[in-house]
Order: C-alpha cells, then sequence, then structure tokens
C-alpha cells in the first residue's frame, strides 16, 4: 500500500506520525508532499515570538489522544522547566518544536518519505491515483490524504490590508505609526502582542462588528454531559437556550461557565452535523461570534497582556465595520461606521492588518491542487459555501455527489463538514481515525487472493 500526505504543516505531520505508527513494516512507502524543508511547523507553528501562546493548555495538546502526557513528557526531556503543570500554555514556536521533532523521527526511520514539491493535481482511478507534481514528476498512491492546512486569504473587500504572518508586513513601520486591524480575535491578540515586542508605540485600533474579544482560560473543574442530557437537532434558539440553562445549573454550584463549554465538546460535530442547512446559516449569521469568543479562549497570560495594552491607551477596540479604505500616499484614510452610531468616522493609519480569520470561500482558493479539482468535478465546495463537501469518513465529495474511493481530506479543509475540526485535539483524532482506516484497507488488501 502506498499512501500520499499533501501537506507537510501541522495537520500533515500528524497525519504522517499516525499513519506510520499504526501500519508500521505493513505500509510500501508513506508519502508527505511538501514544498518546504521544514515539515510540522505550517503557518500556526512558524512563529518565533515567545509571546505567541497555544490556546489550549497543555494537557490537552498532545500529537495522540490516547497519550495526553506525551507532549508534558517531551517538554520534561527538553530539559529546564517551561511547563511546570499540565495546565500551562507554552508558546506556539515551541509546539513547532514538537511537531518538528515527532516528523523528524519517522523521516529518520524511513517509514516516511519526505518529497520536496507541490502537488498541482490527482486523477484518481478505480485502482489507486496519480499524483501530478510542479516539478512535472509524477507519484503513484493507492491512497491520499488531503491535508493542506489554512488557504491564503484574499483581500476583505478589496481593501488593502496585509495578511498578518506574511513576512514583512510589519516591516518599515515608524514605532509610533498608527495601526487599524481588522477583527478583534486570537489572531489580532497575537497581531497587537508582536507589535509591541517590536517595540511599536503607536495607536493600535481593532475593529470587528460586535467587538467582542476572546474570553480566557481558568483553571477549572472538568464537567461530562451524556448525548443523552443534549437536545440534538432541534431548534438552534432552543438549543442556545438548553446550553443558557446548563451552564446556568453548573453556576449555582459555584462551577464556572467554562466546564459547560468544554462539556460540549465531544459533542460539538455531532451536534452540528444534526443541524439542518438553514440551522447552520443562522448559527453563522447570528450565534457563530458568540461561540467563537467562548470556545477560543486566550491563556491569563495573555489576557493580561492585552489588558495592559488597553490600560495604557495603545490598544483601542471598536464595535463597528469599515466602510472603505483609500490610498493617500504612504497613508490609508479609512472610514470606519461604528455599531449603533449613525456618523462616519474617518481615520488615517499607516497600515492596515486583516485578522478576520479563515478564508471562507473555497471557490477562491489559490491552492492549484484545489483549483484543478474543482475545475474538473472531482470535488465541490459544501452547500454553505465555506469549505469542502466531505463525508463523515472524510471522502471528498464530487460535482455529481460521489464520494471518493481513494482520497480523504482532513483538518481544516473539512472544517465545513465538523465545524470543529481546525485545533489539535479534534486533528489529531482525525488523524488517528485515518491511520486506522488505511491499517483496515491494509487487512482487506493482504486477504485477496493473488491472480
Amino acid at each position: 500500500m502506498r499512501i500520499a500526505i499533501i501537506g507537510g504543516g501541522a495537520t500533515g505531520a500528524l497525519a504522517a506520525v499516525h499513519l506510520a505508527r499504526r501500519l508500521a513494516g505493513r505500509a510500501e512507502a508513506i508519502l508527505l508532499v511538501e514544498p518546504s524543508e521544514t515539515v510540522g511547523r505550517g503557518l500556526a507553528y512558524s512563529t518565533t515570538d515567545s509571546r505567541h501562546l497555544l490556546n489550549v493548555r497543555v494537557s490537552n495538546m498532545s500529537a495522540f489522544p490516547e497519550e495526553p502526557q506525551h507532549l508534558h513528557d517531551w517538554l520534561r526531556r527538553q530539559g529546564g522547566q517551561p511547563c511546570p503543570t499540565p495546565f500551562c500554555f507554552i508558546s506556539r514556536g515551541r509546539y513547532g518544536d514538537y511537531l518538528s521533532d515527532l516528523a523528524q523521527e519517522v523521516l529518520a526511520s524511513g517509514a516516511v518519505r519526505h518529497v520536496r514539491d507541490v502537488c498541482v493535481d490527482i486523477v484518481e482511478r478505480r485502482d489507486g491515483a496519480t499524483l501530478r507534481l510542479g516539478s512535472g514528476a509524477t507519484i503513484e498512491a493507492d491512497h491520499v490524504v488531503l491535508a493542506t492546512g489554512n488557504d491564503a486569504k484574499p483581500a476583505v473587500n478589496g481593501f488593502p490590508a496585509e495578511q498578518p504572518w506574511t513576512p514583512g508586513s510589519l516591516d518599515g513601520l515608524s514605532p509610533e505609526a498608527p495601526i487599524l486591524v481588522i477583527g478583534t480575535g486570537l489572531t489580532m491578540v497575537d497581531m497587537a502582542l508582536s507589535l509591541d515586542r517590536r517595540g511599536h508605540r503607536g495607536p493600535i485600533v481593532a475593529v470587528s462588528r460586535r467587538g467582542l474579544l476572546p474570553s480566557a482560560h481558568r483553571s477549572t473543574a472538568p464537567r461530562a454531559i451524556g448525548a443523552d442530557e443534549i437536545p440534538f437537532g432541534t431548534d438552534l434558539s432552543k438549543l442556545l437556550a438548553w446550553l443558557r440553562g446548563f451552564s446556568a445549573g453548573l453556576a449555582a454550584e459555584g462551577v464556572d461557565w467554562r466546564s459547560a463549554v468544554d462539556a460540549l465538546r465531544p459533542h460539538t460535530q455531532r451536534l452540528w452535523r444534526e443541524m439542518t442547512l438553514e440551522q447552520k446559516r443562522r448559527f453563522l449569521r447570528h450565534a457563530r461570534v458568540y461561540w467563537d469568543v467562548h470556545r477560543h479562549r486566550m491563556a491569563p497570560e495573555i489576557e493580561q497582556a492585552l489588558a495592559r495594552l488597553m490600560r495604557d491607551g495603545r490598544l483601542t477596540v471598536i464595535a463597528g465595520r469599515i466602510l472603505a479604505v483609500r490610498r493617500d500616499a504612504d497613508r490609508l484614510r479609512v472610514q470606519i461606521a461604528p455599531r449603533g452610531a449613525t456618523d462616519r468616522q474617518e481615520s488615517i493609519f499607516a497600515r492596515v492588518i486583516d485578522c478576520t480569520g479563515l478564508a471562507d470561500d473555497p471557490l477562491k482558493s489559490s491552492n492549484p491542487l484545489l483549483c484543478a479539482l474543482f475545475a474538473r468535478g472531482a470535488l465541490r465546495p459544501d452547500a454553505l459555501g465555506i469549505g469542502l463537501d466531505v463525508a463523515e469518513t472524510y471522502r471528498i465529495v464530487g460535482a455529481g455527489g460521489a464520494r471518493s474511493q481513494r482520497i480523504r481530506a482532513i483538518g481544516p479543509l473539512a472544517r465545513a463538514a465538523f465545524w470543529e475540526c481546525i485545533a489539535i485535539p479534534d486533528i489529531r483524532v482525525q488523524c488517528s481515525e485515518i491511520a486506522e482506516a488505511m491499517a483496515e484497507a491494509a487487512r482487506d488488501e493482504a486477504k485477496e487472493p493473488a491472480f
């Protein structure tokens, strides 16, 4: 059996590690197709800023769901005391070291081979798939795992905005230059801290429709909730009322609301999949931002650093929307409509940075592989237009509705199907399930008679 993994960021590296573990000695080849020299870091964990902390505690970030202590034990072996307890939050760069180390182990052992190239197309056949690479070479595989992670995002409404992690996006700034950040989520928080680390002292203005900041983590007692207690498939308003009631019940016992949200996590994919299309649309339009600020939280240390910037008047958060951005010589004139106000305000900024999150429209992808699959009808967007159409078994779905027999998609590519699948605790489960599916396929192939 030959398995090809497309993408060598966090998702691809975890897939490679799980496949190597599960298929030890039973796979003819596991090929990781990634043009970068480094495997395992991707966009999220390439940062060198030590202030960029994980937004999930160490105890939930092991690469292996069945070994919750794996990351903590790895940190101990590195020497020093970077993380005294499993509740602590390490830097994203440090976590990148962890993933890279795991990837290097399977690469060095020969269990996985790194193909430094870009995959530009996949042609599926009944008996396998042919990968076409940017170099002109081809690879034959029995199964393919798409793990390309987050896609590049187009400009916000055509505004001249910088992408936060693009090299040089903060270069050439005067320390006093006014900066506008679109979005008030975790990416904005990282950007504000990066500017502070660089010695920036000018005003930073962050704008989002509701002006909500991520909540912060607290050390809370875990609570469990059974599936029979959750009103799956009910109307969205009734579901939210149930969640508020559940949280209020815990609060009456002196339990933090975070325990209610965390207790729901094992069930969120089922909740999403059992919603009707219209319920999903309503959730995205009205409830998504409130879920995000309660579900995707920041480390307590980050909360303190952000509060200092706001207390010192260096960071201002505005609820509103951007109406227009006009370039005026080396400056940007921006019209902002504050939420609930009738007047517009115009301000001048040296730079606008887009921190609004992931790209939503898969048909606008700049990934040549996805473009080729869409063009040939081997792939289609989901009904909401926020991701790929992916079946429960991770198999991609073509334009005619047929499920692929050879190609699966995991990680951020599959978020339209599973919603909660872009964080490591979810991705590692997907990788484990993919590895088990490949092991089952290998067993089935071994039973087939040879002719």
